[in-house]
């Protein structure tokens, strides 16, 4: 590959810990960032950059020989632009969310707009002109809104391929881009499936679920034939799990981990049913970059995030494996590219990088610095680095996670840190990151160590890992958090007299539920739209609401009264001596707001004293930027409180 020429390149690559970070405002971390994403159209000849204010957003369309703006897309106040894509070289689409008064976060509205370059020829090819946002009634029983795009149809400039899930056997439809006329193509068997296409866009391939709430996989040959079903899964088994086609469409490629419980990506022979193993990484799942039925490169994250190239001699592998090379310590990726691969936007980021784009032209291998950075007004020099940390907890068990200590800690903090243990939600299936996280950031910058830990039940870990967490949410995922801030406390990281733990929705969860464990351990104790009441949160919410979310509940949580008694921080709140702070939305509709109602009423019968900020527009995390700026200060003011600088 020729030297990569530079065009304008200011990024700095070296980060140093023996630097004294500067107060930064609490705004700065939580202010939107300057857009949220940019594409470019299929010839290179215009960009699309979306960019977002509190009551609206929009994407800006720039003829890039004149840098004239030649669009400007708003669907008005109080109405957003969700997803949007290139439909062809002059047209573009875009979905709409719409707020109701009621409630702080925008809605998906089952709309999609198109519109030339220009903002000629609009017209609403799906959905109704006229549909008001009154209730969630786009949101089917498992979460799907509306529509998704199956393929552009990059080889006819009239038309799409799309997904709609106003049904349980969602049904494809070519739809002209112009007119808006639909053309029925085929509907899913499989219950709210995924429809994959071959490299000859025909429909072979689905992934869906049963009424059992079991994962299912149908395939057939070709589209004369019957469907065959290729798998039936429980959630938490061994599973093979088809979801792209070869180039030239002998074997699929899967997710396996049938033998072994770390997934791996597999190639699967629908003729003989059988797999052959590609890559399989030993401790963390593996995921596949598929581009166009070309298998690219595989990811796994065991700490940082890694990539293993598979086709080094693609083209956009090639240039990706010489960007990482000029981008060290930083993930490079694909933001958009042109059909041809002629041109690349690449975004470029890490966990103290908010993360800026760059334009690649893969012929002559400029690359060039488009001024344009996520936040630019944070300096990656004053953020601190989040490190990789492995600890084994009292059974054995290896648990992985990340340490974020304040940059120049040993200057100004020589004696133990005063830590906040950072607890993710979900519990099972999610992990916490290597990335950048403007909450992590904001306590670090304020002098505390953030501990994130992927504790029993994450995903990412591999199957056993995953279900080994599965009815131990109030008993073997605490001791994991505990055997966590043991571990940093032993290794001289934390002062043992000055920690607090923290988490959102299941995190809220586990932190009430280890300061009722442990009251010795944490000076205080943070719930952010938690769970606090077993019974309440298998029985009240859209959770527990529908089919899908049901059955979920009823793998995962025991259903011995007495079990769910003791798994409950309402039933539990007596044993709390830490210092408490509840923050909910009125109208969460996950971890009910009954949740904060029942366990503010228990700490109110016993005398417990606690702070709470609760808004009435907010739902399972709050989304007003005003709101979170108010969070961010009092969770600042009340940590120093408890556990701040002596």
């Amino acid at each position: 590959m020729n030297k990569l020429k530079i065009v304008i390149f200011s990024l700095t690559l070296i980060f140093s810990l023996n630097i004294q970070s500067k107060e930064i405002p609490v705004k700065d971390f939580f202010k939107k960032s300057n857009f949220s994403s940019v594409t470019i159209s299929p010839s290179g000849k215009y960009l699309a950059t979306k960019v977002e204010i509190e009551t609206t957003s929009g994407v800006i369309v720039t003829e890039r020989k004149t840098n004239k703006i030649t669009h400007t897309h708003f669907f008005g106040e109080d109405s957003y632009v969700g997803e949007y894509y290139w439909l062809n070289d002059e047209r573009i689409g875009f979905s709409l969310l719409k707020k109701n008064a009621a409630f702080a976060r925008p809605w998906l509205m089952g709309q999609f707009e198109v519109i030339n370059a220009d903002g000629t020829q609009k017209k609403m090819i799906i959905g109704s002109e006229n549909v008001q946002r009154t209730s969630k009634v786009m949101v089917n029983d498992v979460g799907r809104t509306g529509f998704t795009f199956v393929d552009l149809l990059r080889d006819d400039k009239d038309h799409i391929l799309v997904a709609l899930y106003t049904k349980v056997y969602p049904t494809l439809y070519k739809i002209n881009i112009y007119t808006g006329r639909k053309d029925k193509v085929a509907t899913n068997p499989a219950r709210y499936g995924t429809f994959v296409l071959d490299s000859n866009k025909e429909f072979r391939l689905a992934i869906g679920e049963n009424n059992k709430n079991q994962k299912t996989v149908f395939y057939r040959d070709n589209l004369n034939d019957e469907w065959e079903s290729h798998g039936v899964y429980g959630y938490g088994s061994g599973e093979i799990i088809p979801y792209a086609f070869s180039k030239d469409g002998t074997f699929l490629y899967a997710y396996c981990d049938v033998e072994t419980p770390i997934t791996g990506l597999c190639k699967y022979f629908p003729k003989t049913r059988k797999t052959e193993l590609i890559y399989r990484h030993n401790k963390v799942d593996s995921y596949g970059k598929i581009y166009r039925n070309d298998l690219l490169y595989i990811v796994t994250a065991d700490g940082k995030p890694k990539r293993k190239w598979i086709d080094k001699s693609h083209i956009l592998v090639k240039k990706l494996r010489a960007l990482e090379k000029v981008f060290p310590n930083h993930m490079v990726s694909i933001e958009s590219a042109t059909w041809d691969h002629s041109e690349l936007i690449i975004d470029v980021w890490s966990d103290t990088d908010t993360g800026g784009l760059y334009s690649f032209k893969t012929k002559n291998n400029e690359l060039t610095d488009m001024g344009l950075a996520r936040r630019d007004w944070l300096d990656p020099l004053a953020m601190a680095p989040m490190e990789p940390i492995t600890y084994t907890a009292r059974d054995g068990l290896e648990i992985n996670g990340y340490l974020t200590r304040p940059l120049g800690y040993k200057e100004s903090w020589p004696e133990n840190l005063p830590l906040v243990l950072l607890v993710h939600g979900g519990p099972h299936g999610v992990r916490d990151r290597w990335r950048f996280d403007p909450e992590v950031q904001h306590l670090a910058n304020r002098g505390f160590a953030v501990l994130q830990v992927n504790y029993r039940g994450s995903g990412g870990y591999g199957r056993e890992f995953l279900t080994s967490g599965f009815n131990h949410w109030g008993d073997l995922m605490q001791d994991d958090l505990t055997d966590a801030v043991n571990w940093a406390v032993d290794q001289g990281i934390a002062d043992k007299e000055r920690l607090c733990i923290y988490g959102a929705s299941y995190g809220g969860y586990a932190a009430m539920m280890s300061a009722a464990r442990e009251p010795e351990l944490y000076k205080c104790a943070v719930g952010y739209v938690g769970v606090y009441d077993i019974d309440s949160f298998t029985t009240v919410g859209n959770i527990p609401g529908n089919r899908s979310g049901a059955a979920y509940l009823s793998e995962v949580i025991p259903s011995d009264p007495a079990i769910r008694k003791a798994f409950s921080p309402s039933e539990q709140a007596s044993k709390i001596k830490a210092a408490v702070f509840l923050i909910h939305g009125k109208k969460d509709e996950q971890a009910h707001f009954q949740n904060y109602e029942i366990l503010t009423k228990k700490f109110d019968k016993i005398g417990k004293p606690y702070k709470s900020l609760v808004k009435s527009d907010e739902e399972h995390g709050f989304y007003k930027t005003k709101n979170k700026i108010e969070v961010a200060n009092e969770l600042e003011a009340f940590f120093n409180k408890h556990i701040g600088k002596r």
